[in-house]
């Protein structure tokens, strides 16, 4: 069967909504759609990310799934107003909670979904100001990292001390292996994860973003000495820059991965910041060989077992290919469009289609068989996937300058203070 990237994409949300089960507030949603399968709210797996992906179809002029995103973002409120917990991380709690109804208001105008998010970001400052600790972990997926990015995203000044707060915490928790910082995803993990998700590209990015709103020259000085080692640690002798998935290199993982979470497609990140706040010092260039590598990896052929089995947001092809949109709306470079399609006719591929909706389902070859269950959620499931392929026919149709969905942790959004949360209102109005 033919489909086309929209087609996919509304079918996948279809997909995705028949999973909602009923809960307080509203409706959360499972991991997976098999039998006994744990229902999650966070952003990574769970009702957040739904919501997002919902904020996605209403920007693409989808409003048949509104009553579902109502029913997130209800449920999503309903734990902010009891919130007893101490998760606050970007992914995997409060921190994404606020993204999420953040996002939904600013492409509905759901005026309870923006004060919700409002009030998730006071907790979470009143929390560091407290000095109370969110986690073991530092790294941007659930620790300090993300959660410094949700507060200099979404907060006004007045949580500027509490930004201030958990920067200097993670310049206090810094290794300095060879005289330049990075760390370690938590305090029991012994090794570095040193790209995006959970290490220094993540934890830089943070700090490079806070520099200026928090008027914190060192924690930009802390950032580009550990972009430097992360360009000593990557760099290739045929000009492309890949960082190590892990240092030392853990047996159990791939010398190196291109995904968002240990790979460029996140990394690049990074260097494209550092080279907004240093123009001229390489980093446009550090950024270009990061990408290269990625498109010279022979992706998304899987070239033996265990290479690019996965087409989901985090470690996958969904993940690739917002690189290459993000980078399409930053230069308005065509061949970055014609990648991003080339990526889509793979994953449209590979995707099953049957009366309930559309899915994917990604590979593991160590396993028998190898297919795995469908996912449902954002990073690693169909709700990512459709979200991404909604986007790319967004921007074949409306070009460079078509609206899209804000996120903490590209670079767009974390040059500037941007004052009190603009939602709800639309797109164009959040903080680019």
């Amino acid at each position: 069967m033919v489909i086309s990237a929209f087609e996919a994409g509304r079918e996948a949300l279809r997909w995705v909504t028949g999973a909602a089960v009923p809960a307080d507030g509203g409706a959360t949603w499972p991991e997976t759609r098999a039998a006994g399968a744990l229902a999650s709210d966070e952003l990574y797996r769970g009702t957040a990310g739904v919501l997002i992906a919902l904020a996605e179809a209403r920007l693409s002029g989808i409003t048949g799934f509104d009553d579902h995103a109502q029913a997130a973002a209800g449920r999503l409120r309903s734990l902010i107003a009891a919130w007893d917990a101490t998760d606050f991380g970007l992914y995997s709690g409060l921190g994404g909670y606020a993204v999420a109804l953040g996002a939904w208001a600013s492409v509905s105008g759901d005026g309870p979904a923006a004060d919700a998010a409002r009030g998730a970001v006071r907790s979470i400052a009143e929390a560091a100001e407290g000095g109370q600790p969110f986690s073991t972990f530092r790294d941007l997926l659930s620790g300090d990292a993300g959660i410094l990015l949700v507060l200099l995203g979404m907060g006004d000044a007045a949580v500027r001390p509490a930004a201030a707060v958990i920067g200097d915490r993670l310049i206090a928790q810094a290794e300095w292996p060879d005289g330049e910082p990075d760390w370690y995803a938590n305090e029991n993990i012994s090794y570095y994860l040193p790209n995006f998700s959970h290490g220094a590209a993540g934890i830089a990015y943070s700090l490079a973003a806070a520099s200026g709103p928090l008027e914190r020259p060192d924690f930009l000085d802390i950032a580009l000495s550990a972009g430097r080692r992360l360009v000593r640690l990557g760099s290739r002798a045929d000009g492309t820059l890949a960082v190590p998935h892990s240092v030392p290199q853990q047996a159990s993982a791939a010398p190196v991965s291109y995904g968002w979470c240990h790979g460029p497609s996140g990394t690049v990140r990074l260097f494209d910041l550092l080279d907004r706040l240093r123009p001229g010092d390489g980093w446009a260039d550090h950024a270009g060989a990061g990408r290269r590598a990625v498109r010279e990896s022979g992706l998304p052929a899987r070239l033996y077992p265990g290479f690019w089995d996965n087409l989901g947001q985090c470690c996958g092809t969904a993940g690739v290919g917002e690189m290459a949109l993000d980078r399409y709306q930053e230069t308005g470079d065509p061949q970055w469009l014609a990648w991003a399609g080339t990526l889509a006719a793979d994953v449209l591929g590979t995707c099953i289609a049957d009366a309930a909706g559309v899915r994917w389902s990604h590979t593991e070859h160590t396993v028998s068989p190898p297919e795995l269950e469908p996912a449902v959620g954002w990073m690693q499931g169909a709700a990512g996937i459709a979200s991404w392929l909604l986007r790319l026919t967004r921007l074949q149709r409306d070009g460079p300058s078509a609206g899209r969905v804000w996120w903490p942790d590209r670079p767009f959004a974390s040059l500037s203070w941007p004052g009190e949360m603009p939602w709800p209102g639309d797109i164009s109005e959040l903080p680019r």
